[in-house]
C-alpha cells in the first residue's frame, strides 16, 4: 500500500513538472490594460510615404488650386488611387462643378428676364391709358440727367431698374422740371442742372 501511494506521489510530481509548456509567443501578443497585441519585435513595415499627385493635367489652364489639391489628395491616399486614377477623378469633379455653376447662371438669369417683365407689366397697369406719354416724358428725363451723369443708363439697366414704374415715373418728372427750366429764359437759367449735386437737390428738395 505505501508502494502505491509513494507511486502516485511520484506521478503526481512528473504531471506537475513535465506540464505541456505555453507559447511565449503567444503570451507577448496577448492585450493587458496598459497596452498589448502590438508587435514589438521590429518586423513592423514602416508607414508608406502618401503619394503627390500631379492634377494640372486635368485642367485646361494647368492652373490648380493647392488648398483643394492637398486635401483631394489626402482622400485619394486613403484608398490608394494612382497618378492616372486622380487625374481622371479630377477632371470628372472639375467638370461636374462646372456644371452646376452654368445651370446655376441659366436659372438665375431665367429668374431675373421674369423679374424685369413683371416690373414692366407692373409699370403698365399702373400708368394705365398715360403708360406711353409717361415713358416719353421720362426718356427725356433720362437724357437730361445723362448730362451730368454719362452711365445713367447702365444703371438703369442693371437689375432691371429701368422698367420700375417709381423710375419711370422720377425721370418724367425731371423731364418736366427741365421743361419749366427751358421755357423760362433762352439764355441760361439759374436753376440748370449741371451736376449730381444741383439734380439731388432738386428731386429731393421737397422730401
Amino acid at each position: 500500500m505505501a508502494e502505491e501511494l509513494e507511486q502516485g506521489t511520484n506521478d503526481n510530481t512528473m504531471s506537475a513538472e513535465s506540464g505541456t509548456p505555453q507559447d511565449t509567443n503567444t503570451q507577448e501578443q496577448q492585450g493587458t490594460i496598459l497596452g498589448g497585441g502590438t508587435d514589438t519585435s521590429g518586423n513592423q513595415e514602416p508607414p508608406a510615404e502618401p503619394v503627390v499627385y500631379d492634377f494640372t493635367k486635368a485642367f485646361e489652364s494647368g492652373e490648380v488650386d493647392q488648398t483643394i489639391a492637398d486635401e483631394f489628395s489626402k482622400m485619394l491616399n486613403g484608398v490608394g488611387a494612382t497618378q492616372e486614377q486622380a487625374v481622371e477623378l479630377a477632371k470628372f469633379g472639375n467638370k461636374y462643378a462646372t456644371d452646376l455653376v452654368t445651370a446655376y447662371e441659366a436659372k438665375r438669369q431665367e429668374a431675373l428676364v421674369e423679374q424685369y417683365n413683371n416690373y414692366v407689366e407692373h409699370t403698365k397697369e399702373v400708368l394705365g391709358n398715360k403708360y406711353d406719354e409717361t415713358v416719353a416724358k421720362a426718356g427725356a428725363g433720362v437724357e437730361v440727367v445723362e448730362k451730368s451723369i454719362p452711365n445713367i443708363r447702365e444703371i438703369l439697366a442693371e437689375n432691371g431698374l429701368g422698367n420700375r414704374v417709381e423710375l419711370i415715373q422720377l425721370f418724367a418728372q425731371i423731364a418736366g422740371m427741365a421743361g419749366e427750366d427751358s421755357n423760362t429764359s433762352n439764355s441760361k437759367p439759374a436753376t440748370e442742372i449741371t451736376t449730381e449735386q444741383e439734380l439731388a437737390n432738386r428731386i429731393y428738395k421737397d422730401m
